[in-house]
């Protein structure tokens, strides 16, 4: 998958543990304490998807 759009970067920890779930553990076994961690949010223009057998393209509603 690509995704093409404006991006932003959100340092906020209040944020991380809206959006965490017990999965991420396994890569960032500190939880929303691990340093450096980041989210990317992005308001994407256009994705572009492929799973080896279809491919297509989507774009968000104007």
């Amino acid at each position: 998958m690509a995704v093409e759009g404006e991006a932003g970067i959100i340092r906020d920890k209040a944020t991380f543990a809206d959006h965490w779930t017990s999965d991420l553990e396994r890569w960032f076994p500190d939880g929303i304490d691990t340093p450096g961690m980041a989210l990317i949010k992005v308001a994407a223009v256009r994705i572009h998807y492929w799973d080896g057998e279809e491919e297509g393209e989507v774009r968000p509603r104007a």
